[in-house]
Parts: structure tokens; sequence; C-alpha cells
């Protein structure tokens, strides 16, 4: 009998040991775990609201189909990466620059804070994983056929020829050029304005690939491109994407050039009574940008201060568009420039 109770005894001794290990391991993950709704509050709510609705030129996060979205790898790619520039929800029309939370938030972070976004409000979406988090973060290259045959065809050709709007690529020097630098720019800020191929002159409207494709992937299909129809010039790499070309979109800046400039200056920069045109406009060619951008940031005379209305990034974006469109030859512009002038 004495046998029996020790026996039974000592069963009972290791199940509360188990059980209790396994509660305190628990309530150890779940002390460890982020918060995403104290996330959302310290880094989000400045911008987003508190109650999800945005305000001024940062869009709502409740009922926008973009944040509970099926497919995660936009609201993520988004939250990793930052985004800058006109975006569209509910058709309203909004233009903050969302920053970049890379290396500021851990995979874990973000997932958790996604999650909270996604089932807030009004908001029923599934949760986000750290696993999904990271494969956002590292995308597979996909082959530079694909993604040309995906992206680049409809306009381009699928031989390469281009049409009466879009510069043909193959046998085009700036694809063949020893230094890839001039198209990967173009690949990744896009282009608008004529573009003068072969002696024949087009005006289709390139749009910007950052934030829609990986590095590696416009270093895969600049590769493709360099390499197809006759073309044979060395590939690009992952590194030459990320450093090439500025940091802002031309067709970011003629966007804003739409909405907030042409009802003065003309779609066409031509200006009219009392505002000045645009193309043409020596401040505007200068070498030197500074000028230019401080007229936009300041005012001048009937010319209002756009500073605190615009971003740095949007404003290097318009400046680079004016300096680029209607015959200009003034060079881009970069955020860096921008907050140079005081």
């Amino acid at each position: 009998m004495n046998k029996v109770l020790r026996t039974a005894g000592l069963t009972v001794a290791v199940a509360l040991l188990v059980f209790g290990a396994t509660r305190f391991a628990n309530v150890s993950s779940a002390a460890t775990s982020p918060d995403g709704q104290a996330i959302f509050a310290a880094r989000c709510a400045t911008c987003h609201q508190a109650n999800g609705q945005g305000a001024g030129p940062f869009p709502p996060l409740a009922g926008n189909a973009d944040v509970t979205a099926s497919d995660t790898s936009n609201i993520i790619g988004i939250v990793l990466n930052g985004k800058t520039g006109p975006i569209t929800i509910n058709g309203k029309q909004y233009s903050g620059a969302m920053p970049a939370w890379r290396g500021q938030l851990s995979d874990a972070e973000i997932a958790a804070v996604l999650t909270y976004v996604r089932s807030a409000w009004t908001n029923k979406a599934a949760a986000v994983s750290a696993d999904q988090v990271a494969s956002a973060g590292h995308p597979a290259m996909l082959p530079g056929a694909t993604i040309y045959a995906a992206k680049c065809a409809t306009c381009h050709q699928a031989n390469g020829t281009g049409t009466d709007a879009y510069p043909p690529l193959a046998g085009n020097p700036a694809v063949s050029a020893a230094d890839p630098k001039e198209i990967v720019a173009i690949i990744v800020n896009g282009r608008s304005g004529p573009l003068t191929v072969g002696g024949k002159t087009y005006n289709g409207t390139m749009p910007t690939w950052k934030g829609q494709l990986s590095n590696p992937d416009i270093a895969a299909v600049a590769t493709y491109i360099r390499s197809a129809w006759g073309n044979n010039a060395s590939g690009v790499t992952e590194q030459q994407v990320a450093s090439a070309g500025t940091s802002v979109s031309t067709a970011i800046g003629q966007s804003i050039y739409a909405q907030k400039c042409a009802s003065c200056h003309r779609a066409n920069g031509a200006g009219g009574g009392p505002f000045p045109a645009l193309a043409g406009n020596a401040n505007v060619n200068a070498s030197s940008p500074n000028a230019v951008i401080g007229t936009i940031e300041h005012g001048r005379n009937i010319m209002p201060s756009w500073k605190g209305q615009l971003s740095n990034a949007d404003i290097a974006a318009v400046t680079t568009y004016i300096r680029s469109a209607w015959g200009n030859k003034g060079g881009p512009v970069s955020e860096a420039d921008v907050t140079a002038v005081k």
C-alpha cells in the first residue's frame, strides 16, 4: 500500500511540475510577444489616428481594402519600405510620406502591428506572421523574361520593338550602354516627357517600378533587356539598382504637378497671366536647383509656400518633373537637395 501511495504521489508531483512549467512558458511567451496595439499607438497613430481614420495627407486604415486584402505582400511591403507620393483610398487621394520601418521594427513587431490594424475598428482580416514579413522582405527573384512579359511587353512589345508611343528597347543605345545607370534609373524612377530614340520622338509615360518590383527583380529585368533581341550588354546587379537613379520619381512629380500646379502654370508649363511659364524658364533649367526649390518651399509674390504641405520627397519629385518636362534640360533633384535649401 505504501508503495502504491508513493507512486501515486510521485505521479501527481510530476504532473504539477509539468503543468507549472507549461503555464510559465505560456505566460513568458505572452509577456515577450509584441503588442501590436501598443506599437500602433506609439508609431502610427500620430498620422493615421487612434481610430484608424487618417487625417490630412495620411490615408485611413479602417475600411481600407489594401489593409485587409487576402494577399498581404502589398501592405507588408509598404510598412517595410515606406511609400511616397499619391495614393487613392476610397476615391480620395492622399500624398503623405510613409516612412520605411525596415530595421526600426523587427519582423515580429511588424507582424503584430499589421495583425492589429487588420482586425481593429471595422476591419476583419487574418493575422500576419513574422514568417510572412520575412518572406516579403526577401522576395525570390523572378526570371527577367517572366517579369518583362508581365510588366513591360504591353508597351514595349514582346520583341522589344516598341510602338508609336513607346520606344524600342531592341537596338536602343541607352539600354545597351556600357554603364547601365541610365536605363536602371528609368526603370526605378519612371520617365515622362519626350524621348528621342533612333531619330524618332516618343511621348509615352514610363511608370515608376520602385516599390512595385524589388531590387533583385529590377536587376533581373534590366539584365534581360540588355541581352535580348540582339542587345549584347553586361548584366545588372542588385547593388547597381540600389545605387542608380534619384530617390524620387518623375511619375510622382507629374501627378503632384497636375494636382497642385497646373491650374496656374498650365499642364504644358506655358503659364499665363500673372503666372510665369516653367517651360524654358532659366531658373527652372539652372544647373543648381536651389532657386526653384526655394520658390516652391517658401512661395513668392502670389505663389504659395508648399513647405509643410508637401514632403521633401514630394517637392523633390515635382521639381525633378518640371526640370525635365516640356523640353527643359535641368537635372534631377533629390530629397537631400531639398533638405539643404533653407
